[in-house]
């Protein structure tokens, strides 16, 4: 019995689009696991970092990228998977052009994140903001890092 190639997909900054139209195809989406292992699709199944980080490098056939890169684990995440894939494609608009995450360049970081916790639809009279670590009975939590001037999966590997 021969194995099946393996797939992955991600998706990183990006409307969501790309994610939901792969899945729109209904029955037919049964074919991408007749002819693949899919190893890692976290929008689609339950996938951890720590079981891609742990294959082999190049052991997955293809992974369709799908989004920009607007954080830290954006960039990890395309950083592995484009040690682990032998294909890496940017799958998508949002990958490719930049598109909605992609107006994030036109503003600086701190701007963007004032404005998103600082609006006339968002009670924050003592102004609090997100932290990039907090501690909680089961660890340390980490919140992603925003990237200035995020690029597109395309640039960004």
């Amino acid at each position: 019995m021969t194995t099946k190639p393996k797939f992955a997909m991600y998706w990183a900054a990006s409307c969501g689009g790309c994610e939901i139209a792969v899945l729109n195809t209904h029955e037919k989406i049964l074919d991408v696991d007749a002819n693949f292992d899919v190893v890692f699709w976290p929008v689609a199944m339950d996938a951890k970092y720590k079981d891609v980080e742990a294959m082999e490098d190049g052991s997955i056939l293809l992974t369709l990228f799908n989004g920009g890169i607007r954080n830290d684990e954006n960039e990890h995440i395309a950083k592995l998977l484009r040690q682990k894939s032998k294909i890496l494609v940017a799958f998508g608009s949002c990958a490719c052009e930049g598109c909605i995450p992609g107006l994030a360049n036109l503003s600086p970081v701190g701007d963007i994140v004032h404005t998103a916790f600082n609006t006339i639809t968002t009670d924050n009279p003592n102004e609090i903001y997100p932290r990039t670590s907090y501690d909680v009975p089961e660890g340390e939590l980490h919140i992603p890092t925003l990237s200035q001037g995020g690029s597109s999966a395309r640039t960004g590997c």
